[in-house]
């Protein structure tokens, strides 16, 4: 019986858990590089650092817009109280309370819209400034001093320190789509003396990488205490093959490959031997049969339909042979169907 299942071989890098690539959140000329690749840092270091002068002068004037505002809102709610009052005593129309009120709203409208463009501005220059998420290590630097950025580039491959370690593999398209979440799956690791680890498929990417291969993370379930982030890994992959599964549940059986005649497609001509109507005889007759083959190596076949197991078929001579042909079982010219 074929094998239901493929096994392959992927290479892996062992990683830390935390890892990210990360960026500015404004565009602008790189004033400051505070580290480099392999230096380690603490949360809340300061990694790079752009020029902030325009930055500053947007803040500043956006500073000077919401105190023009809050100046222009306190005149108007000075001038509705005036209104209010006269309109209470009579002296002012409606119109000019109404319009009093409206003047007061409009200044009120302004004053939050400045404010907004000031937190902004404010944001964007605190943004200039790239702190580290946690503590980590630079696993790769794409910037230098005076190099003009864009928003959301990347910058710094960092990693994280001390925390759990993970598998990165790249799986080809062929095999990725056989793969789900929690699948257990056997790793080796060339550097350490020790047994092959059972590691859990915890996340598959929907997204090829360059070379067509798509990025599986993989979780360690007890990682031993020596294990490195930067070590190679050997996954292998034991997954079911689908033909070979659906064929083996549908008649699990194979057959040498002179045990039967070609046919169409994937068709072809097998000989079943019909024991005789008496009890304890070795004498019967042949029954000529079409069966589906799957998977032929160089030896055998696999019949997806058309046998049921037990089912003695000839294996010699076939092109001679023909339905309701009486035989004999001797021994030889025919083989047990197993």
């Amino acid at each position: 019986m074929a094998d239901p299942t493929v096994r392959r071989v992927l290479p892996g890098l062992v990683r830390p858990a935390r890892h990210a690539a990360i960026a500015f959140e404004v565009g602008g000329r790189v004033d400051h590089v505070g580290v480099d690749v392999g230096d380690a840092f603490d949360e809340g270091f300061v990694l790079a650092r752009l020029e902030t002068r325009s930055l500053r002068l947007v803040r500043d004037a956006q500073a000077s817009v919401v105190a023009e505002a809050e100046a222009t809102l306190r005149e108007s709610e000075r001038q509705f109280e005036r209104q209010a009052d006269l309109h209470d005593d009579g002296w002012a129309s409606g119109a000019r309370f109404d319009a009093a009120q409206a003047a007061v709203d409009t200044a009120r409208g302004r004053l939050d819209s400045a404010r907004a463009r000031l937190a902004l501005a404010e944001e964007a220059l605190d943004d200039a400034v790239l702190r580290a998420p946690y503590d980590g290590v630079v696993a790769r630097r794409r910037v230098e001093p005076a190099q003009q950025v864009a928003a959301g580039q990347t910058v710094f491959d960092i990693q994280g320190q001390g925390g759990a370690l993970e598998i990165a593999v790249p799986v080809p398209e062929t095999l990725v789509m056989r793969l789900s979440k929690g699948d257990a799956l056997s790793v080796d690791l060339p550097a350490l003396a020790v047994a092959p680890l059972v590691a859990v498929v915890a996340d598959i990417s929907t997204d090829s990488a360059q070379d067509g291969t798509y990025p599986v993370t993989l979780r360690l379930e007890k990682p031993p205490s020596t294990l490195r982030a930067g070590m190679t890994a050997a996954v292998t992959l034991t997954l079911r093959d689908p033909a070979s599964a659906e064929m083996a549940r549908a008649s699990p059986r194979t057959i040498p490959i002179t045990a039967f005649l070609p046919g169409d497609g994937a068709q072809a001509v097998a000989f079943v031997y019909r024991a005789a109507d008496e009890p304890e005889t070795t004498s019967g007759v042949l029954e000529r049969r079409t069966i589906t083959l799957g998977p032929v190596t160089s030896t055998q076949a696999l019949v997806h339909d058309g046998l049921s197991p037990g089912e003695i078929v000839a294996t010699r001579g076939l092109p001679f042979l023909f339905a309701g042909q009486s035989v004999a079982l001797l021994g030889i010219g025919a083989e047990r169907y197993e």
